[in-house]
């Protein structure tokens, strides 16, 4: 078993000139994958391909480990085979069966063809800062399902020798968009008709008697994958969703940052970037909400140039470089082994946020502010943190802390509403003194309700 680490990148317009001089080898690649009608492969996490390499057949299974943030490591099985056909049998099945719970032999005869990719691979080897290599693989063609194609345009480095770090900062000197779907994932998605769609956040598993700092880097990565994601989407799409769940990765990056904060190093360089990233995608998303809810001439405006802003952050050099230093840290391993099991890690993080969260005050604006903010992160901590405990302790805390989250968001947006009226010189609607009036009943009955609500965290042993 060879384990595969590499980056996924976009190759933008005018890329191509520079990067074509750092691969002199050129070849053709046609690789068929294989499932079975339910896709047990993909439900899996496994993709199964046989590729033609010049004259050479190939067979290979890749096994997608947990997330990376964008940096992928897969289990990869490959080995050569006579002609276009699969050889299962060559495959060694313990160790698939042992690393993967797929079991081959007993899917072979339910295997079928399910999308092609049929692509142009330009490649070299370079070297790594410090030591090592990796490889640049330019490919230009098209994913090929059915009657429907998609095209292949990207950039990957493969790891071939040295760290990750190294590969790492050699990507960041492409200086090119990270890409995130794989050829398998983009290829399924194709052959069941399906178009892009926002990502929304993938739980990673966690195990509540592992260490902290695993459980943490799980957590940061899949919260930079949901950001990195959608950024395309930011791009190309009138979709504000993606804007939506940009935002909502990095914010759960940021509070898995503070939930786990006492173990952690390094933190200021990322926090500083974040810091610099948020303001055009804040604005951008508050122009969406209140276009959405009422519809203006002048606030169309004001919120296409909020989206131009936007974009501008996202396609920005210091986005691309923040998303790989931020994998850079994470590689690192940037924090301190913790004596504590995740489960009582976490028991100490919840009691930490909630205290802070109940010395908040609901008396004005700002202050409502504060503690919509502190009861976010107490409820992206409480996600964090289920699988160490009961499904049925978590969930009546959970369900008053999201009735509160709802109603100090609303109360947000209207008081948002009411600063951007301003900037297009509009007199608020009557209605929204009125939604106020009822909002601020509802918060002082969700927040008496939810400061009665006894920390599930505390009453288990």
């Amino acid at each position: 078993m060879h384990i595969e680490r590499e980056l996924k990148f976009r190759l933008t317009t005018g890329a191509l000139p520079r990067l074509a001089r750092l691969a002199p080898r050129r070849r053709k690649l046609t690789s068929i994958y294989y499932d079975t009608p339910e896709q047990q492969l993909r439900r899996a996490g496994v993709a199964l391909r046989l590729r033609r390499d010049g004259k050479a057949w190939l067979q290979a299974l890749k096994s997608e480990s947990a997330p990376g943030g964008g940096l992928a490591a897969r289990a990869e099985w490959e080995m050569p085979v006579q002609g276009k056909a699969l050889d299962l049998g060559a495959f060694p099945h313990d160790e698939i069966r042992m690393a993967t719970g797929v079991d081959l032999a007993s899917l072979a005869r339910r295997l079928r063809p399910m999308f092609e990719t049929r692509f142009t691979r330009r490649s070299g080897l370079l070297e790594l800062p410090g030591k090592g290599s990796a490889e640049l693989a330019i490919d230009r063609g098209f994913i090929v399902a059915a009657r429907r194609r998609e095209p292949i345009s990207e950039v990957e480095l493969e790891l071939k020798s040295g760290e990750p770090r190294g590969l790492l900062q050699l990507g960041e000197q492409l200086a090119l968009p990270l890409a995130y779907e794989s050829k398998a994932e983009r290829g399924y998605r194709l052959a069941a008709g399906l178009p892009r769609a926002p990502r929304k956040w993938r739980m990673p598993a966690l195990d509540a008697a592992g260490a902290p700092g695993a459980a943490f880097a799980a957590l940061f990565a899949a919260a930079l994958m949901q950001a990195g994601s959608n950024a395309p989407g930011v791009l190309d799409s009138s979709d504000p969703e993606y804007l939506h769940q940009l935002r909502v990765g990095l914010r759960r990056l940021r509070s898995a940052m503070r939930a786990f904060a006492p173990i952690l190093r390094g933190t200021k360089p990322i926090k500083r970037s974040l810091r610099l990233l948020m303001p055009a995608l804040g604005t951008a998303r508050d122009w969406d909400v209140f276009v959405q809810r009422l519809d203006h001439a002048k606030a169309r405006g004001r919120r296409n140039a909020a989206r131009r802003a936007a974009r501008a952050a996202v396609s920005s050099p210091q986005f691309q470089a923040f998303l790989l230093r931020a994998l850079r840290w994470l590689q690192a391993q940037s924090w301190r082994e913790s004596p504590l099991s995740l489960a009582q890690f976490g028991r100490e993080a919840l009691e930490r946020l909630h205290r802070k969260t109940l010395k908040s005050s609901t008396d004005n604006v700002k202050r409502r502010h504060r503690l919509r903010i502190r009861v976010k992160r107490l409820r992206y901590a409480c996600e964090f943190f289920a699988p160490c405990f009961p499904p049925a302790a978590v969930k009546p805390y959970v369900r008053e802390l999201e009735k509160l989250q709802d109603i100090l968001g609303e109360l947000n947006d209207a008081a948002v509403a009411r600063t951007l009226l301003q900037e297009i010189e509009t007199r608020p609607p009557p209605s929204l003194a009125l939604r106020e009036r009822q909002l601020g009943a509802a918060l002082a009955a969700a927040w008496a309700a939810f400061r009665k609500q006894p920390p599930y965290w505390c009453d288990r042993g």
